[in-house]
């Protein structure tokens, strides 16, 4: 009776223009083979990812900073235009910020969702306009409960197996305490996959997590080039994406500053800003390669 209810089912997806992917097909993506308990099937809605592309999961909070948004548009930028697929949830906060930013530079992204495809399901609601460009743009929606099935709180640890499965490498850009971000990248680890992160303001809590990773190991990641050194590619040339006429008034005058070296206390002191403003600020014009931190918090001009 099994086959006769996998026609029924199919039916029912073709009209929802989603295809069942089964364990045994050889469209399954071949890495979540290598997973603790993969899933036995995938309802696809769109184009599974290029499967001889290294491909980058991106995760992090809900709540995230400006800083976390710019963090993660420039990494993702520069990934998505060297071609590498970006797996990420569909959330509000970092992973929006992923699966946009991977859109608007023309790249590849997914989505694994914590409920079925079918629209009226579809979570978080405020995501289904970006749900659908990431189909018509040629990604995918991926989930592997049927397509009415409704979100709830097991489902969202349970799908990020999936989002670490997908991927060669994590990026965490922010998370707070006890966060489903650190779910994703323990599932990383579990399955040999690398974990990367990002440093943030010591002052904010969304720095918690990705510090907690750095210290137990994970890599660094203080620029687009990092990245590409920790997946053993050579970084395209130019990769700084900001020039000069992008820079917020803030960026402009700490690097006025640095026609010499100096630190951060010393920048602040200078501009009569707070301490964590100039780290920032900092912190940003080095995601951006336009700064380097040379050592004992002293920064200097690239």
């Amino acid at each position: 009776h099994n086959d006769a209810y996998v026609e029924t089912l199919e039916k029912q997806l073709h009209k929802l223009r989603i295809t069942l992917v089964l364990k045994e097909d050889h469209t399954y993506p071949a890495l979540l083979h290598h997973i603790p308990s993969p899933p036995t099937l995938l309802y696809v809605e769109g184009v599974l990812p290029p499967p001889e592309k290294p491909a980058v999961a991106v995760g992090g909070t809900r709540q995230r900073t400006a800083y976390g948004r710019e963090a993660c548009r420039t990494l993702v930028h520069a990934l998505s235009e060297a071609g590498i697929p970006i797996i990420s949830g569909l959330a509000v906060g970092i992973d929006t910020e992923a699966h946009k930013t991977a859109l608007a530079a023309h790249g590849y992204t997914a989505a694994i969702l914590g409920s079925g495809n079918e629209w009226g399901v579809l979570y978080p609601a405020s995501n289904k306009r970006l749900a659908d460009e990431i189909v018509a743009k040629g990604g995918a929606l991926i989930s592997e409960y049927p397509p009415h099935t409704k979100a709830a709180q097991w489902t969202f640890p349970l799908r990020n197996r999936i989002i670490a499965g997908l991927s060669t490498a994590v990026l965490v850009v922010e998370a707070r305490e006890k966060s489903g971000t650190l779910i994703t990248a323990r599932n990383a680890l579990e399955c040999g996959r690398d974990v990367f992160a990002v440093p943030g303001p010591i002052f904010s809590a969304a720095s918690k997590t990705p510090h907690a990773l750095i210290r137990d190991g994970a890599m660094l990641i203080s620029s687009p080039d990092d990245m590409f050194q920790a997946l053993g590619m050579a970084p395209p040339l130019a990769s700084s994406t900001k020039t000069a006429e992008h820079l917020s008034a803030m960026e402009r005058m700490v690097l006025e500053l640095l026609l010499e070296p100096r630190g951060a206390n010393d920048i602040a002191r200078v501009l009569e800003k707070r301490i964590g403003e100039i780290q920032q600020t900092l912190a940003l014009l080095e995601i951006h390669g336009m700064v380097r931190n040379t050592g004992s918090g002293i920064y200097r001009k690239i």
